[in-house]
């Protein structure tokens, strides 16, 4: 029951009290949401986040697959993409194999903007059938492909299908981990892609040994089902997530889901205070215009959106994609046999995953901002080293290389895979969903995403020809721009560690969309009442933001202005 000492509702009062001008206290400072404490990490959310996130393996293993299939000779003889005597690639080579690599990312576009509507209309868990069907659906002829058309125009269901995947495991985990440790719970993620990604590397090595020769490339093809039948395997045990539930007027299955979620009892502070918050926001969010147009023709939400394609396109413009994709290539140009860069690969991508973890962890120990700093600069310099190498030792490779050179510009990429992956990776899929409010976020994960594929295919579909043409020199536009990137995010980029998704709004200027703040929900332990004071104490601060604060009241020296028994 719900008892109130004001005639106002929750969503008017707290609009009213909670305005950037009204906010203001100097000595109290709550960079994070209060209610839980250590208590917020619990082992079944952490193991629900995780299955979540296994949905990562099944776009990150196919989408690095295409890297080791497009090495294996194999398969570039039944495509004939070289010719059988020479081995030296045919005059249209260039060409399908960038449209090999592209057309992926072009149904990853499809995909990504098509999940949202999903999200939104059907839920999270109705998400992962979609994705896992399309999925199925091109991965079972892609493997089967008798020649490049039809490789290529399966592979474009496969990528609709996978990379669907990860805006709807960004949005699920992101709303169903507690505010402390979503940089954790949401780094995941990153982490799983990894992994798709590695067993990529190793199944390709692994068939290269094959004695059929269609095995060597079919088969890791085939693998690739494994994963979404998983997921829809999984889907029962997944629980709904509670705040699409409550824009859907289902409150009591919703409160039932944050219960289970912390393991808690109808009477645990940290559940009954989220959910409380949750709820009041939700009621809000729900009423509230959510359409594409909308997206953009609200300033803070066009803010939010900007910067979301700007991390997607930057961080896939730092070449990233185009070193897994072409690594074959890159690798042989340095000098190395088709069995060493099979090695290599593997190595690179396997790094990594621990560097993911790593970034995942220090996500909500450092923050965002300071990761996507770090990881942008990072980036820059590894390429610039790498650059200056292969422009020196590998533009060609001489009978007699330089080892050295040779073996720097390799480190150079394996340092750059590291940094990527702890800090820009799982940026992606922490950062993104975080922005934007319960009635939106679907649309603004999925236009991150889209950002993301887009940039992949112009890259992966000029890369090809730009390698053979203008060689080293192809790596001056990832400087450039991973540079340009550094600066910008230096500028821009705002810190969203710890607080809850119902409070991001405060950072972008809408106290006025905040319903009710953390610091203000607290349990009466004498009649065990949820109380919620009028006002409380909050100062988030952002590097060169205005400071937002909230005026400071004690709830003993003044009546609650809700009180929930």
């Amino acid at each position: 029951m719900l008892l109130s000492s004001a005639t106002t509702s929750p969503c008017q009062s707290e609009k009213t009290a909670y305005t950037p001008s009204t906010m203001h206290s100097d000595d109290h400072v709550a960079p994070k949401a209060r209610f839980g404490g250590s208590r917020q990490f619990t082992w079944y959310n952490f193991r629900i986040c995780l299955l979540v996130s296994l949905g990562q393996l099944a776009f990150g293993y196919p989408a690095s697959i295409i890297g080791t299939t497009m090495g294996q000779p194999s398969f570039l003889l039944y495509m004939r993409l070289v010719d059988p005597e020479t081995f030296l690639p045919t005059g249209n080579a260039s060409q399908l194999e960038g449209a090999m690599s592209a057309v992926f990312y072009a149904g990853s576009v499809c995909g990504a903007l098509s999940s949202s509507f999903v999200m939104d209309r059907w839920g999270r868990k109705m998400s992962v059938v979609f994705c896992a069907s399309i999925s199925l659906f091109g991965g079972i002829f892609c493997c089967a492909a008798q020649n490049p058309p039809m490789f290529i125009v399966f592979r474009f269901f496969v990528g609709m299908g996978a990379n669907a995947f990860v805006p709807v495991t960004g949005v699920y985990t992101s709303e169903l981990a507690p505010p402390a440790l979503r940089g954790f719970f949401g780094g995941l993620n990153g982490v799983l892609i990894l992994v798709g990604y590695s067993l990529a590397s190793y199944m390709g090595l692994a068939f290269f040994h094959a004695q059929n020769p269609v095995a060597q490339w079919r088969a890791p093809l085939g693998l690739a089902l494994i994963f979404p039948t998983l997921m829809l395997l999984l889907l029962p045990i997944f629980p709904e997530s509670p705040r699409w539930l409550l824009l859907q007027g289902r409150a009591e299955e919703a409160e039932k889901v944050v219960q289970r979620l912390h393991q808690s009892g109808p009477n645990d502070d940290f559940a009954r205070s989220e959910f409380y918050q949750m709820r009041t926001q939700a009621e809000h969010d729900k009423n509230m215009p959510s359409s594409w147009k909308d997206l953009f023709m609200k300033p803070s939400y066009r803010r939010r959106a900007i910067i979301v394609i700007l991390i997607g396109a930057f961080g896939q413009a730092s070449g990233v994609i185009v070193i897994n994709n072409f690594s074959p290539m890159i690798y042989q140009a340095l000098g190395f046999d088709v069995e060493e860069t099979l090695i290599l690969l593997c190595g690179w991508i396997t790094g990594g995953i621990f560097a993911s973890l790593i970034g995942a962890w220090l996500m909500d120990k450092w923050g965002r901002r300071p990761m996507i700093i770090l990881g942008f600069g990072g980036c820059c310099l590894c390429l610039v080293v790498a650059t200056i190498m292969i422009a020196l030792y590998a533009s060609p490779v001489p009978d007699d290389p330089n080892r050295a050179g040779l073996g720097t510009a390799v480190a150079m990429l394996y340092l750059f895979i590291w940094i990527f992956a702890a800090c820009l990776d799982n940026a992606l899929v922490v950062y993104l969903p975080e922005l934007f409010p319960n009635h939106i976020r679907a649309k603004g994960m999925s236009l991150g995403v889209a950002s993301l594929c887009l940039t992949d295919l112009i890259l992966l579909q000029v890369t090809p020809t730009a390698m053979r043409t203008i060689g080293w020199k192809f790596y001056l536009v990832f400087i450039s721009v991973t540079a340009v990137a550094f600066v910008w995010a230096c500028l821009t980029i705002r810190e969203t560690k710890g607080l809850p998704l119902e409070e991001i709004a405060l950072l972008f200027g809408e106290g006025n969309e905040v319903t009710v703040l953390s610091t203000n929900i607290h349990v009466d332990h004498d009649n065990h009442n949820l109380v919620v004071a009028e006002s409380g104490d909050v100062d988030y601060s952002d590097k060169g933001l205005e400071k937002v604060h909230a005026s400071h009241t004690k709830a003993e020296s003044q009546p609650a202005k809700h009180v929930e028994g």
